[in-house]
């Protein structure tokens, strides 16, 4: 019935600030950067992914305890190594994941305090 997600919106207070850790801490692609009304319509993608990340303004964030984004990866320990490279010191990990065998994972703050999960791809 459906093929893919075409996107997932995350929040963020500074669009340009988001794209640039997005594109180069992360990795992504800027897909599409257009003047949207007052503001800016962003859209990022990770290279061959064919969901995309939507950036949605918010005024402010409210910090969360859970991810707002869940990125996988063949070595999370290898990735972290890279963004500490890049100024980005994880905040959890990189440890083994309490809820599967066989998967390392960290956590992470982008450039607007959402928390992101880097995790092995599992099984399955």
């Amino acid at each position: 019935m459906f093929d893919n997600i075409h996107f997932q919106s995350i929040g963020v207070v500074d669009m340009i600030r988001a794209r640039d850790f997005y594109r180069d801490i992360l990795g992504f692609e800027v897909e599409r950067d257009n003047p949207h009304g007052e503001g800016r319509w962003i859209f990022m993608a990770l290279p061959g992914a064919r969901t995309l990340l939507h950036f949605d303004q918010q005024d402010r964030l409210t910090p969360q305890d859970k991810p707002a984004l869940i990125l996988a990866t063949g070595d999370v320990d290898a990735a972290c190594e890279v963004l500490r490279g890049r100024g980005v010191e994880p905040l959890n990990g990189p440890s083994d994941a309490p809820w599967e065998p066989g998967i390392r994972w960290a956590m992470i703050h982008d450039s607007e305090g959402n928390l992101i999960l880097l995790q092995t791809k599992g099984g399955s």
